[in-house]
């Protein structure tokens, strides 16, 4: 009989990790951390809970992130959150169950993964969670979820926080290219728990996002690293910096060597080995990239009141096959169609599981679809998992990614509050 490995994994109690095999883990990651100039700096006060149980907040700069912080943890006896769909492939899903990590859909309301956590706790474990739920992309901060403030709460334990330096310019949400340069990984206390039983909910979150937030094009202002890789640093940058600011137009950005240029207009700017932009050919309003990319969802946020926005694409729409584990995070392509969002939500008509069908998907459910460099959109959307791979325009993906975002936030006024909160709308 075949295995259900989402049941299997969803379902299974939590243990202890295999410390044998976390240590092992934690030696490799030790290397690659050495090898890319890492500094671990610990304060006096996380040093004092280093043998605690705790709860482990973590910033999410890169998708190596967690690299960083395995090779930095003083100790192992812990449960990392995970996305749903990071788990089930081929080469980690023994190891990753193997070292008690957590499966989540991220944004929804997991309430299996909930129970896992205070398994976790109940057992005596730390739990590490990553509260933006995805990388960043411009490399500020996401929203936190609102959620994270009442598992604080309800968990007790004492707060780590852990802040890294130079992740999201050692890999940037827009290329795979590792640069070497220089890391920082802080681990610090953040509550205690006599804090969070005398802090009330909204005091919790406000200095949580006092300490949480960043930008790493302002933490190395003045600090110059230079940091360099196989491949330029601006390339790619046109797969999330997709609009011009000098003629307005839309995907016609390209990038060649280190300068990108709009094929519109003639438009360029150039990136150095900072991540410092200078433009080459006319005027560039941003002084860095993330304040770029800021510009874009401002735009965005004006651009989706009208009621003939519209996008729309041929996609594939696909799963995760709980039934077999391969190295492509186990997609399974159900259909084809086409893929349509407006500010009333987020429909697919075309084939799916064998049939032909419409399916809608209510934009206050709808907080991201999330993108990737092979052109795909994630989507969690009640408990369920989606994947849309666009057949056309695929330089579009960014786009998709704001609007969705933002047509969640007109139907979520708790969800737009916290993104108002990092997103610098009216600067």
């Amino acid at each position: 009989m075949a295995i259900d490995y989402h049941k299997e994994f969803k379902n299974r109690k939590i243990k202890k990790p295999n410390m044998f095999i976390a240590h092992v883990v934690q030696f490799v990651f030790k290397q690659i951390a050495k090898k890319r100039n890492t500094e671990f700096v610990y304060t006096e006060e996380y040093l004092k809970l280093k043998n605690s149980q705790v709860i482990y907040l973590c910033q999410h700069k890169s998708s190596l992130d967690y690299i960083y912080l395995f090779a930095g943890l003083k100790n192992l006896n812990m449960h990392v959150l995970c996305g749903y769909q990071n788990v089930f492939q081929k080469n980690i899903y023994k190891l990753l169950k193997s070292l008690g990590v957590i499966a989540k859909m991220l944004y929804q309301p997991d309430m299996q993964a909930t129970r896992q956590m205070f398994q976790g706790i109940k057992r005596g474990g730390s739990i590490i969670i990553f509260p933006e739920g995805i990388q960043s992309t411009s490399g500020s901060t996401h929203p936190i979820n609102p959620a994270t403030k009442n598992f604080i709460i309800k968990a007790g334990l004492p707060v780590v926080l852990v802040s890294f330096k130079g992740t999201y310019f050692s890999r940037t949400r827009y290329s795979t290219d590792v640069k070497k340069g220089k890391i920082t990984v802080t681990f610090d206390k953040l509550f205690s728990a006599e804090d969070i039983k005398n802090l009330s909910q909204d005091e919790i979150h406000n200095k949580l996002l006092q300490k949480f937030k960043y930008n790493e094009f302002e933490e190395f202002k003045n600090e110059k690293v230079a940091f360099y890789g196989k491949k330029p640093n601006i390339y790619g940058l046109d797969n999330v910096i997709y609009k011009c600011p000098n003629c307005k137009s839309e995907y016609e950005f390209s990038t060649k060597e280190d300068v990108m240029t709009c094929g519109k207009c003639n438009f360029a700017i150039k990136m150095d080995e900072y991540y410092d932009i200078r433009s080459v050919n006319g005027n560039l309003p941003f002084s860095n990239i993330d304040e770029w990319y800021k510009w874009q969802r401002k735009v965005i946020a004006k651009e989706i009141l009208s009621e003939d926005f519209k996008l729309s694409s041929l996609v594939k729409v696909g799963k995760i096959n709980v039934k077999k584990l391969d190295n492509n995070y186990s997609l399974l392509y159900h259909g084809e169609g086409k893929l349509t969002l407006t500010n009333k939500g987020l429909t697919y008509e075309g084939t799916f599981e064998g049939e032909t069908k419409k399916l809608f998907f209510e934009p206050e459910q709808v907080y991201s679809l999330t993108m990737s460099l092979q052109y795909d959109l994630d989507l969690y959307y009640k408990s369920e998992y989606f994947n849309f791979k666009l057949l056309e325009d695929e330089k579009k993906v960014a786009k998709w990614m704001i609007a969705a975002e933002e047509i969640h936030n007109l139907h979520d006024t708790t969800w737009k509050k916290v993104s108002d909160e990092v997103y610098e709308y009216e600067q």
